[in-house]
């Protein structure tokens, strides 16, 4: 059976690696460390590159290749791999089964104020918002109703770059002063009008379209908690339920106006006052970092991407199960009356199944983690005392 090599070493893989070996494909992971939870995983080889973007990405694939020693289909799981894997498309494409969007669809839809603009032009469902280029800030934000959402257009400096997460402000002076903060490590920022609700009220959708077939395989989902808090990453989440419809619309207009391929994903908003969905952001070329929730519900988006990547036609999959959550870790539990009754939650790192990714997160990663806020608050309260 051709075999898929999955690139990363995050949850998003370990849940790629998982969603695979339900249907029998043999997975390496292509990571640029063995000490990551799905390195433990029995359900994949592991095989070291010496990184996970850029050049050093490109070249650590050609080896291995070599060591896969047959045509494999290539999954990622990252903005920044993405990129790479885009660019060196014609040097990859003989060693991979790659299905990616084109290199100019791929840089639009992975630049925030690139994607803004063509959003408005198309009339796509998105929130107002302003381009905040260096020596514009003041003018261009004070056209927007505040509080603002400020994050920088290139994707790759989010989670796995310099900016760690979008930042909410409630002020026109706290936008500028953030603005400036951002510009330090990206000349451009989009800021976006904020969207009234809550970690409920943030859908997404995932999907799979080949170049011939369409749409090959859509799924929608629901967050219930994010860390940080409306603006953070999926902590929990389940099937979005009867908003399926709309949100499955929605995009469908977005994979026709961009002539979408491959894998790929949208994040919604609700506004809580009006009850309307706007368009946050796409995911490009690559697994959500909540992409397993799909796959507990009965459609399987890595198995369906394998298929549609090798040219095949996917068998149907329909939704069977909505009385399933997914967790990203045992830190985040539903507020009461959040979840149906009888819905099980599955957490992200530990099965029965595959036990020692949950062991190596909970006994080492996490306490790592844990350390490490510590030291820093330690740090930060000692250059307090300091100052004083």
């Amino acid at each position: 059976m051709i075999p898929v090599v999955a690139v990363g070493n995050q949850l998003n893989t370990l849940g790629v690696v998982r969603s695979l070996a339900r249907s029998g494909i043999p997975v390496f992971v292509a990571s640029d460390t063995r000490f990551c939870e799905v390195g433990f995983s029995r359900f994949c080889t592991l095989v070291r590159v010496p990184g996970l973007s850029d050049r050093a990405l490109v070249d650590g694939l050609k080896l291995v290749a070599r060591q896969v020693g047959q045509k494999a289909v290539l999954l990622l799981s990252g903005d920044r791999q993405v990129k790479a894997v885009s660019e060196a498309r014609e040097e990859l494409e003989p060693l991979f089964f790659l299905r990616l969007p084109p290199a100019a669809t791929v840089q639009l839809l992975n630049d925030k104020a690139k994607f803004q603009t063509y959003a408005e032009q198309v009339g796509l469902p998105v929130p107002r918002a302003a381009i905040l280029e260096c020596g514009n800030d003041g003018d261009a934000l004070a056209s927007l109703s505040m509080p603002v959402v400020l994050k920088p257009a290139d994707k790759t400096l989010m989670i796995d770059g310099p900016v760690e997460r979008p930042v909410r402000v409630e002020t026109l002076p706290e936008a500028t002063k953030e603005a400036a903060r951002l510009h330090r490590d990206a000349s451009c920022v989009v800021a976006q009008e904020w969207i009234d609700g809550e970690d409920d009220d943030i859908y997404f959708t995932l999907f799979v379209c080949g170049s011939q077939t369409g749409i090959s395989a859509l799924f929608s989902g629901r967050k219930v908690i994010c860390d940080p808090p409306k603006v953070g990453i999926t902590a929990l989440c389940i099937a979005a339920g009867e908003e399926h419809r709309q949100l499955a619309d929605l995009t469908r207009h977005f994979i026709e106006q961009v002539r979408y391929e491959g894998i790929g994903g949208l994040e919604f908003k609700r506004d809580r006052r009006t009850g309307r969905f706007v368009i946050v952001e796409p995911t490009v070329g690559r697994t959500d970092w909540q992409s397993e929730i799909a796959t507990l519900c009965g459609i399987n988006i890595p198995v369906i991407a394998y298929w549609t990547a090798l040219g095949h036609s996917a068998q149907p999959q329909a939704q069977n199960n909505h009385l399933v959550a997914w967790r990203s870790s045992a830190a985040y539990g539903p507020r009461a009356g959040a979840l149906a009754r009888g819905t099980r939650v599955v957490d992200g790192y530990f099965r029965w199944s595959d036990p020692l990714p949950g062991i190596y997160y909970y006994a080492i990663s996490a306490f790592l983690l844990r350390a490490l806020r510590y030291a820093r608050r330690l740090v930060r309260s000692g250059w307090a005392y300091a100052l004083r």
